[in-house]
């Protein structure tokens, strides 16, 4: 080999190095420290997700919000307790009169009329101690405790919704990032193929073997082949900040994320998944929960037909001033309320109510078959997936056979570059594609669990 040849050789392998060293996963482009950089399996990602995402926080705030609700509701039942603080300065004839009495300070020279006619100003410092005991008011505390239980419900259940949702999200945001260092990979092998292929293109050329445009078309091939590589170290970063950015934390946290199963999956009958979401999907019963709230609500129409019954107690103390001690009264009472007409409203607002029930009933209908849609559609995609994989396995087996024949054949001057650089083509066109149908089929995976409302299941226990 001439000198030429030789710090060719040199420079080629000195670049490699450095582009094998910045499309490390754990290296940053900011100077990130490769030992401060922390493995991430996908397990630790829902969880950090479950904890961080905003979306989770939301729902943990509904959650929150729709027990204090339910804790609203049982106070109706209780006892309302007032305290009540008034003074007054006057001389009113009724009001001077009436304070007189509550102060327990009458005496007969008050029935004189000019004293009546033209009392002197007086003061009255005057306390209430006001209970109200709810007996039944039209049912509204029942139905009142009754909704709110179902809100709570469909806050629960809302949340497990949520969380599968931001599961999946987080698990398509980790597989993209595989996905990605999977590309830096299979065109790092490509760039390495390149250049061994310039170097073969090259000897042969300097041997006088074939013509320049061989080693001119090498090295064009594997200047595309950087270019690549670039882009897919470019995406491997974005997909990383994608992934962070699913799961709630900063954005410029780096990891080295563990592999994933892709052991063969087992999707079972397509009944099997239909009747499962029938009993985890999380839409299907806050459906129902939507159904029983139209119910009492539509009781709470008839309801208001019904009397109204309380208990009152009131304990007042007057004084003239401050140090006085005055009057001291108690009262005992019960109020019954009936609703005998109220311009026709109450039979509309039943007639609402009705309808809004049958609304509920059909929505309920329909979420059910929104989601036998959803599994079906989901378990065919995971079905053309794994065939999509299998087929995709066996072109990158045939390609990586044609390739290498290829080589053999131009080293024996039997083929032509043009031959052997469309062959390299063709094993990283196939190879990225294999790598697209594995995470491909990974998702329609876990997209059918979701479908199903089992996705995450023991994270979320």
């Amino acid at each position: 080999m001439n000198t030429k040849s030789l710090e060719q050789s040199v420079i080629i392998s000195i670049y490699t190095f450095v582009l094998v060293f910045l499309s490390l996963p754990a290296a940053a482009s900011d100077g990130t420290n490769t030992t401060s950089i922390q493995r991430l399996t996908l397990n630790a990602a829902f969880k950090k997700a479950l904890e961080n995402n905003p979306m989770m926080l939301q729902a943990k705030a509904s959650v929150k919000k729709a027990d204090a609700n339910v804790g609203q509701a049982i106070s109706a039942f209780l006892p309302k307790v007032n305290v009540d603080f008034a003074y007054s300065h006057t001389d009113n004839p009724v009001m001077v009169f009436s304070h007189k009495l509550n102060q327990a300070d009458f005496s007969p020279s008050d029935f004189e009329v000019s004293r009546l006619n033209n009392p002197d100003f007086r003061d009255n410092w005057r306390y209430r101690l006001v209970m109200m005991q709810p007996i039944f008011n039209q049912g509204r505390e029942y139905i009142g405790y009754k909704t709110s239980k179902l809100a709570q419900s469909i806050a629960d259940l809302g949340y497990l919704q949520v969380a599968q949702t931001v599961l999946f999200t987080v698990e398509k945001a980790y597989c993209q990032a595989l996905l990605a260092k999977d590309k830096v990979e299979v065109l790092q092998l490509a760039l390495k193929t390149a250049q061994e292929h310039e170097k073969l293109a090259r000897k042969r050329y300097d041997a006088g073997l074939v013509l320049k445009s061989d080693l001119l078309g090498a090295i064009v091939h594997r200047t595309k082949v950087e270019r690549q590589l670039f882009k897919a170290e470019s995406d491997f970063r974005i997909a990383l900040a994608a992934l962070d950015s699913a799961m709630g934390i900063d954005q410029a946290t780096s990891w080295i994320l563990s592999p994933l199963d892709f052991e063969e999956k087992k999707e079972d009958q397509i009944n099997y998944w239909i009747e499962t979401a029938k009993k985890h999907r999380p839409e299907f019963f806050m459906a129902k929960r939507q159904e029983e709230i139209a119910e009492y609500q539509y009781r709470q129409s008839l309801f208001r037909f019904l009397p109204s019954l309380n208990i009152m107690g009131v304990y007042e103390g007057d004084r003239q001033n401050l140090a006085y001690f005055g009057g001291d009264s108690w009262s005992l009472m019960a109020t019954v309320s009936l609703n005998v007409f109220n311009g026709f409203g109450d039979i509309a607002s039943i007639s609402a109510a009705d309808a809004e029930k049958k609304r509920a009933g059909a929505r309920l209908k329909q979420v059910e078959q929104q989601i036998e849609l959803q599994v079906r559609q989901a378990f065919f995609r995971f079905q053309t997936a794994k065939k999509q994989l299998k087929v995709a396995k066996e072109a990158v087996k045939q390609a990586k056979e044609g390739q290498k024949i290829l080589k053999n054949r131009y080293s024996n001057g039997l083929a032509l570059m043009v031959e052997l650089l469309a062959a390299d083509t063709t094993v990283k066109e196939t190879s990225l594609e294999e790598a697209a149908a594995r995470y491909d089929a990974r998702l329609a995976w876990s997209e059918l669990r979701r479908m199903a409302g089992i996705l995450g299941k023991e994270v979320l226990k």
